[in-house]
């Protein structure tokens, strides 16, 4: 009989994708080329799968798997599921596991940022994160992370067994972020206010990113050069927090004209305002990988980016790196950037160097790698958590 792997399609399945979601789609898009044809897949999902996500190799197939309640799907449907029917072998590509699971099991835990910054999260929220995790942790076969880093970070807050864990980086949408002709992306910046040069910062707009830092150094920089026509643009939206943030902003005649909050922009025009962009700015205090530092390269746009938690392994020597604590040493890295078009331009290289580092293509066979080795652990992580089929 044929070896069945299970594969939680529900988030890749989302029709508006972000974050877990396009990381979901685009591994499994890529499994369709990697899992070799006498294995058989199965999609679970909740709705009937959507678009290219539908279109399916001889040996997959989909399971929808239907569930009128807006909650719980994962946790009551899904384990209905693994308990009625279950696979060989359940890939779940975020770290909420269902409570009933086959013999062998790999998830992705992308980041444990709900630990070290609990406050970035709701009570309940990163409560829930924190308990699915023990959970993944001690329940899954083996765990998929995105850096190295983030592979430290689970095997120090969860003690989980280091060789248990593989690293399979994250990648960028190529068809997406590219270089973008100068009109076009001056035209993308118009439409958006933006009529002059600017730093842009993407992501979350929450206190891990460490935008109080950002604020002050931004408004030291304006200070220092008050001719300088440079705004700073932010691209997210409201997470928690923020209002402690903007406090660095308080007292600022200036701050309504200089910084400026796009919140959420369609991901058709981020490309354009990475490469209209002087350059990005990443100051976080916690990023589990930092997908906007690759994006940028991708786009040919300079990246500036702390030196803390996952940055630097995923910037190499692409990007200017920065002390988190010291936004006097940021607002210089500003100041250099905007007056160095050499600087600027070597950057650009470097980049266009490093993100050919990383791929959905490298991600998806390091995927299957784990799952593969998962299949040849005989022994599940717990005897009753066995498959009894």
């Amino acid at each position: 009989m044929s070896i069945i792997i299970g594969i939680d399609a529900s988030r890749a399945n989302a029709l508006q994708k972000t974050g877990v979601e396009r990381y979901a789609f685009e591994v499994i898009q890529r499994l369709k080329r990697e899992i070799p044809a006498e294995y058989r897949v199965r999609l679970y999902s909740r709705e009937p799968l959507q678009g290219a996500l539908a279109e399916l190799p001889t040996n997959w197939e989909s399971a929808v798997l239907a569930w009128p309640p807006r909650r719980l799907w994962t946790q009551l449907r899904l384990s209905w599921e693994m308990y009625r029917r279950p696979p060989d072998l359940l890939f779940v590509p975020a770290h909420v596991l269902p409570p009933l699971l086959p013999r062998r099991s790999v998830v992705t835990m992308h980041d444990v940022a709900f630990m070290p910054f609990p406050r970035a999260y709701t009570p309940h929220g990163a409560l829930y994160l924190r308990a699915d995790a023990m959970l993944a942790v001690r329940r899954a076969t083996r765990i998929l992370t995105v850096s190295e880093f983030s592979k430290r970070e689970i095997a120090k807050w969860f003690g989980a067994a280091p060789e248990k864990i593989s690293v399979t980086p994250l990648a960028y949408d190529a068809a997406q972020y590219h270089a973008v002709p100068k009109e076009e992306a001056a035209r993308v910046a118009a439409k958006r206010g933006l009529n002059g040069p600017y730093f842009l910062f993407v992501g979350r707009l929450e206190r891990k990113k460490n935008l109080g830092g950002l604020f002050a150094a931004f408004r030291e920089y304006k200070s220092v050069h008050p001719r300088a026509a440079e705004s700073l643009a932010l691209v997210g939206g409201r997470g928690r927090g923020f209002a402690h943030e903007h406090h660095a902003l308080d007292g600022w005649p200036g701050a309504a004209r200089a910084v400026r909050e796009l919140g959420f922009v369609p991901q058709e025009d981020v490309a354009a305002l990475y490469a209209g962009a002087t350059a990005l700015v990443l100051p976080s205090w916690y990023e589990g990988f930092g997908l906007p530092v690759i994006e940028a390269f991708a786009c040919g746009t300079p990246v500036i980016a702390a030196r803390a938690a996952s940055l630097p392994e995923v910037a190499g020597d692409a990007a200017l790196l920065v002390d988190p604590a010291r936004p006097h040493e940021l607002a210089d890295a500003l100041s250099r950037l905007a007056e160095d078009a050499a600087l600027r331009a070597d950057l650009v290289r470097r980049g266009h160097e490093r993100v050919k580092a990383f791929s959905w293509d490298a991600c998806a066979r390091g995927t299957w790698e784990a799952m593969k080795a998962a299949l040849e652990d005989g022994a599940p992580a717990r005897a009753e958590d066995a498959h009894r089929g």
